[in-house]
């Protein structure tokens, strides 16, 4: 079912609201609107989302209804007298954001499959923006952590990218398959970092466009464990095959192209210091896998110098 576009209407206090009956008068409207979504943890039921309804009144109308009830909630806090009709609203704003994490978790789960990605991303950004402007900042952070790591994970999972571990790559030097695994890795990269990691930027970007701190802290959360393993692969082959043969050679050669040519893209993604550490161990990686290559043909060069010259030493011997 199509996912629909939300407009919510921004909710002000004016002076006209300032008796306790006309909290109370906003407070039950609200009441209304949240307690009919309300999530029964109990209930076995196909959840059904505000947000693909076909018409979008109900989501309007809970969006604005949450607006309402922190309005209300911030006049009755700040004032002296002290109201019952304060402690109701905050367990209905409790109710309100469990409802608002289980749709923003919903939303995220559908994006990859939703075709109108914009709806999506709009729907997305305002459930984060009430959440946030509710003192709810950490639930959906939590939420977006879950939800788009464990995506992330599985989209470089299928793309044949493992958990590298030293005795892992150990055994793949040795083994006579190692190219395969090479040709997987270099298969991978440029599809994990211009898709994978370029559309989970995208999607924080605009999610989180009003609040960039919290959108740097999800993309770091959502990528940062798996951009480190991926760039693990080559960093761990410089590491074990210190001592250059020549099958290794065109190895090297090709990680260190890979990485290379995606070099703009990893700068871009990467240069933010939440996630800097992905960034550094890239030019880590090229920086060793340079090194390692000139040093082989360094000495490969001396080796046939030396051989040169000791033929050249031969010949002139006498008979």
């Amino acid at each position: 079912m199509a996912i629909t576009t939300i407009t919510i209407t921004s909710t002000t206090m004016s002076s006209s609201c300032s008796s306790d009956s006309m909290m109370e008068d906003n407070i039950q409207r609200a009441e209304k609107i949240i307690r009919k979504w309300k999530i029964d943890s109990h209930s076995h039921s196909t959840f059904v989302s505000i947000f693909h309804k076909n018409n979008t009144t109900e989501a309007t109308l809970f969006l604005n209804s949450v607006l309402t009830l922190q309005s209300a909630m911030h006049f009755l806090s700040s004032n002296e007298k002290k109201s019952s009709n304060l402690s109701i609203a905050q367990r209905l704003m409790q109710i309100a954001m469990k409802r608002l994490e289980k749709e923003f978790h919903q939303l995220l789960l559908d994006y990859i499959h939703n075709r109108q990605h914009f709806i999506s991303i709009s729907n997305l950004r305002l459930i984060a923006e009430a959440m946030i402007r509710c003192g709810y900042a950490k639930e959906c952070i939590s939420v977006y952590k879950i939800t788009r790591k464990s995506t992330i994970d599985e989209a470089l999972y299928h793309l044949g990218i493992q958990q590298y571990k030293h005795s892992h790559i150990k055994k793949m030097i040795t083994a006579p398959d190692l190219q395969n695994h090479v040709k997987i890795w270099l298969n991978a990269f440029p599809i994990a970092i211009k898709t994978v990691f370029r559309e989970e930027k995208f999607l924080c970007d605009h999610v989180y466009s009003s609040y960039p701190a919290i959108r740097n802290l999800c993309f770091t959360n959502s990528t940062k464990e798996g951009a480190l393993n991926l760039f693990t692969f080559p960093d761990l082959i410089v590491a074990i095959c210190k001592r250059l043969k020549s099958d290794t050679l065109f190895v090297k050669m090709d990680l260190y192209n890979s990485i290379s040519d995606q070099w703009p893209e990893i700068d871009s993604l990467f240069s933010h210091e939440s996630i800097s550490s992905v960034k550094l161990q890239a030019e880590s990686c090229l920086h060793k896998l340079g090194d390692s290559v000139r040093t082989f043909l360094t000495e490969l060069d001396e080796q046939m110098r030396g051989k040169m010259k000791k033929s050249i030493a031969y010949n002139l011997v006498p008979a």
